[in-house]
């Protein structure tokens, strides 16, 4: 008879005799050696910082955006508030 562990006390397990476990080894084909994930990792970063740059010039070259990524607004004078002119008190 087997018994297995249930709230923290041994509890007998009926109609089981013993337990098996068997540890199967990964078919070679299916394993990737890290240098070669690597690789591919290194390659998809390469590309995504390539497009991220071509985004980028893309956007300075409508003049919304200066060489530091600031937006300008051109709807406002520069001494001007994005939030309007100043409340008067009265």
């Amino acid at each position: 008879m087997t018994e297995i562990e249930q709230d923290d006390e041994w509890v007998p397990l009926e109609g089981v005799s013993s337990v098996e476990l068997h540890q199967e080894e990964p078919e070679q084909g299916t394993l990737v050696s890290w240098q070669t994930a690597l690789r591919a990792a290194s390659t998809v970063m390469a590309e995504l910082l390539q497009r991220i740059e071509t985004a980028s010039r893309a956007i300075q070259s409508t003049g919304l955006v200066d060489e530091a990524g600031r937006v300008r607004r051109r709807d406002r004078p520069a001494w001007q508030s994005p939030y309007g002119p100043p409340q008067r008190r009265r």
